[in-house]
């Protein structure tokens, strides 16, 4: 049960926690923003895997890191 505890409280699991919750914490965000606007979007979801494939076949196609992320 401390070994549990101890990751709990460990500044590096925070830290992990959010750069993996990173993309729908912005993701939310963006979605809260539409929902304010009066526009409900249903494809989200859809909208961040179509975003994150782009980016992995720029990459596999031969553009640096960066370019991958501006795509």
């Amino acid at each position: 049960m401390s070994e549990i505890v101890d990751i709990l409280i460990s500044a590096s699991f925070w830290a992990a926690v959010l750069r993996i919750a990173s993309p729908l914490i912005f993701a939310t965000m963006g979605e809260l923003i539409c929902e304010r606007a009066g526009v409900l979007n249903l494809g989200i979801e859809g909208i961040m895997v179509i975003g994150a494939f782009s980016g992995w076949i720029a990459v596999y196609s031969g553009l640096p890191l960066w370019g991958g992320v501006a795509v």
